[in-house]
């Protein structure tokens, strides 16, 4: 089977999220579209409102991994602590753990995030942190050889 999973997180302000996230966490491809009047409507978002600062579907990516968010139509925005998004680098390229500790050290000087676990080296081989961005939303920064665990293609 042929499937991909990725995050899709509402925001009070996809807009203001994503800006956010190429600031702090270094976002590229990002990518973000505004509803039209009639696609308005169905959201049921009312007239005279500014549609260039509503997210209807949004996206981008970090440290190659995918993120889709829009704004919270539905009216929840509220993170929950049930879920945390992984990032899971292969550090057996030299590149990529280059990449994971500048965007770490990034995350420890911008005090943009709270470090809920310092990314350090652990017992099975690997490195792995978390924090906690200014939304609530929980993540997970993991380095490990990939050649040694389960197929990540």
């Amino acid at each position: 089977m042929q499937s991909q999973i990725y995050p899709y997180i509402a925001f009070k302000n996809a807009k203001e999220a994503i800006e956010y996230y190429q600031e702090v966490f270094g976002a590229t491809e990002v990518y973000r579209l505004s509803p039209k009047p009639e696609q308005a409507k169905q959201f049921g978002i009312p007239d005279g409102v500014d549609l260039d600062n509503l997210t209807m579907h949004a996206g981008f990516t970090i440290l190659g991994m995918k993120i889709e968010c829009s704004d919270a139509f539905n009216g929840n925005a509220e993170p929950s602590g049930q879920v945390s998004l992984l990032l899971d680098i292969n550090n057996e390229d030299p590149e990529s753990v280059k990449a994971t500790d500048n965007f770490y050290e990034n995350l420890e000087k911008s005090d943009e995030v709270n470090i809920t676990m310092p990314f350090e080296e652990q017992f099975w081989g690997g490195k792995m942190g978390g924090f906690t961005d200014k939304y609530g939303i929980q993540w997970m920064l993991h380095t490990s050889p990939w050649s040694e665990s389960v197929d990540h293609s």
